[in-house]
């Protein structure tokens, strides 16, 4: 056993270090001569994490040599092995940079994913090139990285899709040029879940919001319109309704009532869904826990709290509704609110206008619809949903 490096000077590790290296480096070398793709795979999944830590540990004039070496076994080897070494290669902060370049390129997303979301060791040059020349799951990837200059994002703004800018959208360490934010407006007119992103952030350019209040307004209606068979009044009367009584104030003190059930829900559906199902909410309301059940429907719909209890207190139940048919819940989940809510004094024409809405309005719209009414609060309710809501859109498009 020969003890030198791969480039063939002599060494400067610890001589276990070097020898088993250097085995290493004999085994790869036999597996790309004898031409077994399995055998070069199996090396690498055995070998994934020794062949990046001693990288770093390698003297300079050694690394080229090395590096191209791990290139060729980039280029014979299985996805699987390719995305375990890539894995690896990932949270180094200067990786082999061929190698990095060649796995970040990979034409599956699998293997490219975990350099272009997090590895240091890729220059500007290489993302650039990827943000034009890539698919969108690989700009999608470069879209999450820790830092996202804005000259890379007028890139993947410019040549992906909207599900780049929705992610760009959600990472604090993007930035945005005035460019990047006229490509942004280009994407929110296609997408919903752009324009429900891009209205909440608090540095929007001048005039941007105004436009985007209308693209949610445009859509709540084309909605509305399709299922209510065009009754533009009855549109318009919900519209500037559900705004109205989501903005009403509530004092402080009731809202103080609710907070301690928001945070239970929220601990207790963090990861798993969206909040209890109806049979649950209706039980709660059944035993009068309407702390619980309100904390749940704001929760679950992504609303302020405030605005979930306007919405309740209401006179007119229309808003309360239409929020509730945007979480899909049977009628018997609603009339149980109703019933908390006026009791004995409910109106018939409250209790007919709900059940109307239930009847005639389809989820989806009833989601559009509180959207509207959300956004001038800052908020971006049934998020989770805007993107599924917009391919099954039969108004008008998204």
């Amino acid at each position: 056993m020969q003890d030198q490096t791969p480039g063939g000077r002599p060494g400067t590790q610890h001589p276990y270090a070097r020898a088993r290296l250097n085995d290493l480096v004999r085994r790869i070398e036999d597996a790309l001569r004898s031409g077994d793709a399995a055998l070069q795979s199996k090396l690498v999944l055995q070998s994934a994490q020794l062949l990046t830590k001693r990288w770093s540990r390698l003297p300079s004039p050694d690394k080229p040599a090395f590096d191209g070496l791990l290139v060729t076994l980039c280029g014979q080897i299985d996805a699987a092995a390719r995305r375990a070494f890539a894995e690896q290669l990932a949270p180094l902060r200067l990786g082999p940079p061929r190698t990095s370049q060649v796995l970040a390129r990979d034409a599956s997303i699998a293997v490219a994913a975990p350099l272009l979301a997090g590895c240091s060791s890729l220059g500007g040059d290489i993302l650039a090139e990827i943000a034009a020349l890539g698919s969108d799951e690989h700009r999608y990837a470069v879209a999450a990285r820790p830092t996202v200059p804005p000259d890379l994002t007028d890139l993947l703004l410019r040549h992906g899709d909207g599900r780049v800018a929705a992610r760009l959208l959600d990472n604090p360490g993007a930035g945005f040029s005035d460019a990047g934010f006229a490509g942004l407006m280009t994407h929110s007119a296609r997408a919903e879940s752009v324009t429900l992103r891009l209205a909440r952030r608090p540095d929007l350019p001048p005039g941007l919001a105004p436009a985007l209040l209308a693209q949610t307004r445009r859509r709540a209606a084309e909605a509305l319109e399709n299922d209510l068979a065009d009754d533009c009044a009855g549109v318009d009367r919900l519209l500037d309704g559900a705004a109205d009584t989501l903005a009403q104030p509530v004092a402080e003190d009731r809202v103080a009532r609710f907070r301690a059930s928001l945070d239970v829900i929220g601990r207790r559906f963090a990861g798993a869904g969206r909040g209890p199902n109806a049979s649950e909410l209706e039980r709660w309301l059944a035993l009068n826990r309407i702390e619980d059940g309100l904390a749940a429907i704001a929760h679950a719909a992504g609303l302020p709290l405030p605005a979930t209890i306007a919405a309740f207190d209401a006179p007119a139940p229309a808003a309360l509704a239409a929020i509730l048919r945007g979480l899909d819940h049977p009628w018997a989940v609603q009339k149980a609110l109703l019933a908390r809510r006026f009791g004995e004094t409910l109106p018939p024409e409250a209790a007919d206008e709900s059940w109307w809405l239930h009847r005639r309005l389809r989820p989806a719209t009833a989601r559009r619809l509180i959207r509207f009414a959300a956004v001038p609060l800052g908020c971006a309710a049934f998020l989770d949903e805007a993107e599924a809501d917009g391919r099954g859109s039969t108004a008008g498009g998204p």
